[in-house]
């Protein structure tokens, strides 16, 4: 139930080797994605009643794992640098926590990256108040400048549970991930694994150690890479000709979306409601938002768009919130990436 031992260790290999974790394949467990890992950890880690502090803003699937685990869900704050550190030790206070979830590499869905000192004061304050870190690395592997931060799983690895994905350099239908914790920790979320998938899938495991193993994966990833930073300059420049001085926004150094904040809130409202009508599939604000003054915006994925699809994406969610374009048509539609890409 751990999973295939030749990818187990190709894993623990690749996290030793690139991000800095001291980890063997006995602390390795594979899931189906990253989404099927945040719910085994959480599954292991928590009873009901227990708190897990979230983002203001989050992964609204983790979230609804915690809440269907009986578990406690706090919200507090975050800004450009990531989580509210103040806000955290205020909840340790308050509340009895078992639990934080952070997605600090490429923060969802802001894609703010959480700064070094408040990474290290996260773990202090875990090692002060008990509690666990369930290290959400999302789109590690998309990074388009300076060098990514190690994990914070590098720095405490008693502390803090790792989830991660090789679905979006393989194929997301794959839904290949895993969790990297103490053994211990493992041994546990592997017996969850085998009241539901005692078997696995070996076949599809064994050729994503593979794909590592051989480096083949690495190689596609910065073939990949190029070809999104690119995009992202693309999607930049769009952006800022199309609404102009409407929305505020930072170029993500990484991960493979934009998150919007607009000066007139009627405006996103306008373009949430109208979005369907344009041909746009569209993730609300209030999706993410894990606390009624959470704050607001957009999340628009890049990766899939070519440069000329992200015009005509653009146009269109442009047109939704009553924002003319020259050279606008009602036929010119295309839908944008998935907001939760």
């Amino acid at each position: 139930p751990r999973g295939s031992p030749r990818l187990r260790e190709a894993v623990a290999t690749m996290l030793r080797g690139e991000r800095g974790l001291a980890v063997t394949a006995d602390d390795i467990c594979i899931t189906r994605g990253s989404q099927n890992g945040i719910y085994l950890a959480a599954r292991t880690l928590l009873q009901p009643g227990d708190a897990v502090l979230v983002e203001a803003l989050t992964y609204e699937p983790a979230v609804a794992a915690f809440t269907d685990l009986g578990a406690n869900v706090v919200s507090v704050g975050l800004d450009e640098n990531g989580a509210d550190v103040e806000a955290i030790e205020r909840a340790c206070r308050k509340h009895r926590v078992r639990a934080i979830f952070l997605t600090p590499h490429h923060q969802f869905p802001t894609t703010v990256a959480l700064r070094p000192e408040r990474r290290l004061r996260v773990l202090e304050l875990a090692r002060q108040f008990g509690f666990a870190v369930i290290e959400d690395d999302y789109d590690h592997e998309f990074h388009f400048e300076s060098q990514p931060l190690l994990p914070m799983a590098s720095y405490a690895p008693g502390r803090v549970i790792y989830v991660g994905s090789l679905s979006k350099l393989l194929l997301p239908a794959l839904r290949v991930g895993y969790i990297a914790a103490p053994s211990a920790f493992i041994e546990a979320v592997a017996h969850g694994v085998s009241l539901t998938d005692g078997m696995g899938n070996t076949l599809t495991e064994d050729a994503a150690a593979d794909l590592i193993v051989e480096g083949e994966l690495r190689r596609h990833a910065r073939r990949v890479t190029q070809v999104y930073a690119k995009r992202r300059t693309a999607f930049d420049q769009a952006l800022a000709a199309t609404f102009g001085g409407a929305i505020d926004y930072r170029v993500p150094d990484g991960g493979l979306a934009f998150w919007l904040r607009f000066a007139d809130p009627a405006l996103l409202d306008r373009i949430e409601a109208g979005a369907p009508a344009h041909g746009l599939s569209l993730a609300t604000s209030a999706s993410f938002a894990t606390t009624d003054d959470a704050p607001r915006g957009l999340r628009l994925g890049f990766a899939s768009l070519t440069e000329a699809e992200a015009v005509r994406a653009l146009t269109s969610l442009a047109a939704a919130g009553g924002i003319p374009v020259a050279g606008f048509s009602a036929g010119d539609r295309h839908a944008l990436v998935p907001s939760t890409s």
